[in-house]
């Protein structure tokens, strides 16, 4: 099982990724964080496998939640899943650690693959990003 914790301030977001993770048999996820600090919080106490993130949030941003995490958690593995994609946020998100970065409007096929993908060591950016 791959252990997800997402990570999201807009709830529907969350609810909804949970919704379609949840019909993939080796998805288990195992918690939802609706900004950085709350995620740093459940990574240290949950040991996910990785982590798909927002990079706008409120309090920590995305970038900083993934430059934090993998200080504490070298193996952790994260993705960048935003609706933003200019040059600069992808290039913070990667240098901060993350093994993936998916624009908000990916098919689900996608998600899947990333998360599986970064899981298994890999990374993978979307075609539309790289």
């Amino acid at each position: 099982m791959i252990r997800i914790l997402l990570v999201d301030d807009h709830p529907v977001v969350l609810d909804g990724l949970e919704a379609i993770l949840g019909t993939q048999a080796d998805f288990d996820v195992v918690g939802m964080a609706r900004g950085g600090a709350e995620a740093l919080e459940l990574i240290a106490s949950l040991a996910p496998d990785v982590v798909l993130t927002d990079l706008e949030m409120p309090d920590v941003d995305g970038v900083e939640t993934i430059r934090r995490g993998r200080e504490r958690s070298p193996q952790l593995r994260c993705i960048a899943f935003t609706a933003y994609d200019t040059d600069d946020r992808i290039l913070e998100a990667i240098r901060a650690g993350a093994r993936g970065y998916l624009l908000k409007g990916a098919p689900r096929e996608d998600v899947f693959r990333a998360i599986r993908v970064v899981y298994a060591g890999g990374s993978l950016l979307e075609p539309s990003i790289a």
